[in-house]
């Protein structure tokens, strides 16, 4: 049997979402932290396409700005997208992090947002919407990452060569190119 408080609780969180949900003119697909079973099923149904692999320097930037990574998939589907991540500034457990697929023309083609705990910040994955999203191959595109304080986007300078990172609009880093640490997978 639930208690009055939590029954409470659920219905308005049930209610606080879906007024979010009609409010938003996009549809945002908020997904729970998937279980180390689920991630490596759904891995093992993707293959990685785009990849950053430099090695970390404990370079990273808060969320709390509009920060972008642009990349050039060789993929025709985007299924999903792993960032790495750092607590950069401890006290909460957990903090609600949006990724957005934007394509050159600024149109945001996917919206996914999900909780994230900081136990394990490393590598989250975003699993794209059902069916993933269309991407042209060889075209750019851009991951947007948003948050609150919690996290930062670990990035590195130079890394990967097809795209770059850029902090509000504006390369993140003023003197040489950078880049943040992601991983996106497409379609077997």
């Amino acid at each position: 049997m639930t208690s009055p408080i939590r029954r409470a609780l659920a219905v308005g969180g049930f209610a606080c979402i879906l007024s979010l949900t009609i409010a938003c003119r996009h549809k945002t697909v908020t997904q729970p932290v998937p279980t180390t079973a689920q991630t490596a099923a759904k891995l093992a149904s993707m293959d990685s396409d785009q990849v950053n692999t430099a090695g970390w320097d404990k370079a990273w930037t808060n969320l709390l700005n509009v920060a972008e990574q642009s990349f050039t998939p060789s993929s025709s589907k985007l299924l999903g997208v792993e960032v790495e991540l750092v607590v950069g500034n401890p006290g909460e457990a957990e903090d609600e992090l949006t990724l957005t697929i934007v394509d050159a023309n600024n149109k945001e083609l996917a919206i996914v947002t999900q909780k994230v705990q900081v136990a394990n910040p490393d590598q989250v994955m975003f699993g794209m919407p059902t069916g993933g999203v269309e991407l042209l191959p060889g075209q750019i595109y851009w991951l947007r990452l948003t948050g609150g304080a919690t996290f930062g986007w670990k990035y590195v300078v130079g890394g990967y060569e097809h795209g770059e990172a850029t902090f509000n609009g504006k390369p993140l880093l003023a003197e040489t190119r950078s880049t943040f640490l992601f991983r996106t997978f497409g379609e077997k």
